[in-house]
């Protein structure tokens, strides 16, 4: 027996049915938005970078964020706790480690496994600093980004005009010349960050001249424990080092406000002529260049670079750079995960859109360098890796704001070279002993 619908019934049913029909098309056509926390000054760069992503991923949209690095890591930690971090954050690699064992990153083993060998340019194997990205229980919590590390920049014109024909290579000789151009050009010499702050670049000089004469904060012995390198004596001596420059008046009181190396007032004391002396990542360099070529196009670079200065150990740094992570509560992993991927592939992100150097080492050896930069491969060949100080109980953030305090004291007058060496020294130890039990 047939049944009949009547008019009302018809409309109904081919009402239900399109919108049956139309649901899954109205899904697909709906992306996902995901965040990202980006710290670094290249927003503009890095946001044409994003929209290249979502060209190739229409179902993704990504929702930049911006932080500066002096404020990322306690905001990101609170935001953490409470489940309202971003998706993919970018972080520092000493910054895994800590944060990994904090549970505020989401362990990425699993994807790691599954798509690993797609990875960058050869590979998950041919990234950098893939011990920096675990945390204590052995887990990988970030991806290697890019990588860089410290080399000097110095101005050509401002060395002649003071009669110094090569760049110093020792510590000694770094703070003489930095007087004499001081005393017969009226410039500042070195013009180093010497502000306090939760990641204050004093950090990364002191361990410089630390390593380039024997070991670190945290060191390895024979046994395999971890054990205090660094004296109470030499902590009292590279404090009291740094600190001349600022006595001595070649570096001016000024930088006792800036904290970071890429700040400003750093970039622009190159750029005018008033500072003959910087210590910077390339990406900071590449900044100066451009930004005096803009300024003075068809005219002669008057910048070159150099190793750090160095001791019986030479002139040794640390390859650093930044990591990519996901947070614990991203509910987008996949998408996230899908960002990363994108970001880590040379082309188009690297190749179009920053000057930073991707952590990878096929990446590394096919870069070419801008004469004026030619400091960096060198340093790079004697850069090391932070070892104990990422493998170690103490994690390096605590090391890292602790000399920071200490430094900042002694530069403002409030304690002298042999206290804060001292007590900053008594500080870490202590830390080691209680977390080494």
């Amino acid at each position: 027996m047939r049944h009949k619908l009547g008019r009302r019934g018809l409309v109904a049913g081919a009402t239900l049915a399109a919108a049956l029909l139309a649901a899954p098309a109205s899904q697909a056509q709906s992306p996902v938005t995901i965040t990202f926390r980006f710290n670094d000054p290249e927003a503009p760069q890095m946001r044409a970078a994003l929209d290249e992503f979502e060209k190739a991923n229409p179902s993704i949209k990504v929702n930049m964020q911006r932080i500066s690095w002096a404020d990322m890591q306690q905001q990101y930690l609170r935001e953490a706790a409470t489940g309202t971090a971003p998706d993919v954050v970018h972080i520092s690699f000493v910054q895994p480690r800590s944060f990994g064992g904090g549970k505020a990153l989401r362990p990425l083993d699993d994807l790691i496994a599954r798509d690993g060998a797609q990875m960058g340019v050869k590979g998950w194997n041919d990234f950098f600093a893939r011990d920096l990205a675990e945390g204590p229980d052995g887990k990988t919590y970030a991806v290697p980004w890019t990588t860089d590390t410290f080399t000097m920049m110095y101005n050509t014109e401002l060395f002649e005009q003071a009669g110094i024909k090569e760049f110093p290579t020792t510590w000694a000789g770094l703070r003489d010349a930095s007087r004499q151009i001081h005393q017969r050009t009226g410039k500042a010499g070195w013009g180093f960050p010497a502000g306090s702050c939760a990641t204050p670049s004093i950090w990364f000089y002191m361990n410089y001249y630390f390593w380039s004469d024997g070991p670190g904060w945290i060191d390895k012995d024979a046994a395999g424990k971890y054990v205090m390198g660094v004296t109470p004596e030499k902590a009292t001596e590279a404090l009291a080092y740094y600190n001349s420059y600022i006595t001595e008046g070649h570096n001016p009181r000024s930088n006792l406000s800036v904290c970071l190396w890429g700040a400003p007032e750093l970039v622009e004391g190159m750029l005018t002529g008033n500072t003959a002396m910087a210590s910077m990542p390339d990406t900071v360099a590449i900044e100066i260049l451009t930004k005096w070529d803009q300024r003075n196009p068809g005219k002669k670079r008057p910048f070159m670079t150099a190793p750090h200065p160095g001791g019986k150990n030479g002139s040794v740094t640390n390859f650093g750079g930044r990591m990519l992570g996901i947070s614990p509560n991203s509910k987008n992993v996949e998408q996230a995960w899908a960002l990363i991927k994108f970001l880590t592939k040379p082309d188009p992100t690297f190749k179009h859109y920053n000057n930073y150097t991707p952590a990878q080492r096929a990446a590394i050896d096919s870069r070419a360098w801008d004469a004026e930069l030619a400091g960096y491969p060198k340093q790079l060949a004697n850069s090391r890796s932070w070892g104990p100080y990422a493998t170690g109980p103490v994690p390096i953030p605590f090391m890292w704001n602790a000399v920071g305090r200490a430094a900042g004291s002694v530069f403002i007058g409030e304690k002298t070279a042999e206290a804060a060496g001292r007590e900053l020294h008594e500080t870490i130890a202590r830390e080691l002993a209680r977390l080494q039990r």
